[in-house]
């Protein structure tokens, strides 16, 4: 059996801390520094998430 894509397994681990950073930014209060610091971090592994995906499909 072939080994599966190390990309894939790194996809797999960048979409749950999506899902990580998404529940921990709807828990912080709406304006706090700590919310903006996780909407950042967020945007940064969605950027990650996506040009991986992209990768992965080309």
């Amino acid at each position: 059996m072939p080994e599966s894509d190390p990309r894939r397994t790194r996809l797999v681990e960048l979409r749950k801390q999506l899902v990580q950073l998404g529940e921990k930014g709807r828990a912080a209060p709406i304006g706090s520094p700590d919310r903006d610091r996780l909407i950042d971090r967020y945007g940064e592994v969605l950027a990650v998430v996506l040009a991986l995906a992209e990768e992965l499909e080309g």
